[in-house]
């Protein structure tokens, strides 16, 4: 299995991504044979270079190899043009904080990795957490590592007041506010719980939209905790998938949330120097990454919250 994200992502939309190098091979071409074409009559004639355009308008295209080599030639030049932009690094000179949006696997990165989990901190892995989830991977790194997390997260916890005990809901009844974080480590890799969504006694999971913006005001607030603070935090574009939010909250608005809420708690009490947003592969295309650290100057500049 092919663990990269980004060649993932290449081969689940090689047909895009094929169908654009060709065009942009044959375009290349077309450009290529008309300057050397149009050139010829401006270049004088006893130049090196003349020679050389002479030869791209007359090449002998009876000739397999030279056939091939521009075929090659066209297609590497297509292919670095049209690779796709998966990362955008941006650094605020005002706080000297560093913003990066990039497709990459949690789990993999330096540092501090948030996990956003249910207001309820629940374990229950297959029920109510689904195993595909960012919450459900973790539990099973858990499991692997044999860390009792159950316990683990009682210890955090203690000292932290519930703001309410249901005891319908369908496994742990003590509920806690969004934002609220429990520190975790699972070998040598130090990991947070944050409680992002509300449990219902029906199993399902759901965040109000104008509780995302209260949500991260609060998280950030709390990684700033000597205890808890890195200088490397990562997180995951949270409501993406197995949360009911709007179809209009878009993945870019999301981001631009996270970041903007980052920036006006960051600047009057670090959280952290870099935050790292990892974009899963399926997220990709709803991403503008080339334009991405355009995006977030913008962001940085927007009156706090």
């Amino acid at each position: 299995m092919i663990k990269n994200p980004k060649i993932r992502f290449l081969l689940h939309h090689r047909r895009e991504w094929m169908k654009d190098v060709i065009t942009s091979s044959i375009a290349t071409f077309g450009v290529l044979i008309t300057f050397a074409d149009a050139s010829l009559n401006i270049v004088p004639d006893e130049s090196k270079l003349h020679g050389w355009l002479h030869q791209i308008v007359h090449m002998p295209f009876d000739r397999p190899a030279t056939i091939l080599i521009l075929i090659l030639i066209l297609i590497i030049i297509a292919t670095i043009a049209h690779w796709p932009k998966t990362k955008a690094v941006y650094k605020d000179d005002r706080s000297d904080l560093t913003v990066i949006v990039e497709c990459c696997d949690l789990f993999q990165q330096d540092g501090l990795k948030v996990i956003h989990a249910v207001d309820t901190f629940d374990t229950a892995l297959g029920t109510i957490i689904s195993p595909n989830s960012v919450h459900g991977l973790f539990l099973k790194k858990a499991q692997q590592a044999h860390v009792d997390i159950d316990e683990a997260i009682s210890r955090a916890l203690k000292g932290i007041e519930p703001v309410s005990e249901e005891p319908e809901l369908p496994g742990k009844t003590l509920r806690y506010p969004l934002g609220t974080v429990c520190p975790v480590s699972l070998q040598s890799d130090n990991y947070v719980l944050t409680s992002f969504t509300h449990l219902k006694p029906n199993g399902t999971i759901a965040i109000e939209r104008k509780e995302y913006t209260e949500f991260f005001m609060q998280m950030w607030r709390q990684l700033a905790s000597p205890l808890i603070r890195q200088d490397i935090v990562n997180v995951a574009i949270m409501g993406n998938r197995f949360v009911d939010l709007p179809a209009d909250f878009s993945t870019e608005q999301k981001i631009d949330l996270m970041i903007q809420t980052f920036f006006a708690v960051a600047r009057e009490r670090s959280c952290c120097k870099t935050l790292r947003i990892c974009v899963h592969e399926s997220n990709m295309p709803d991403v503008d990454f080339p334009h991405y650290e355009t995006i977030i100057s913008h962001i940085a500049k927007r009156p706090v919250f």
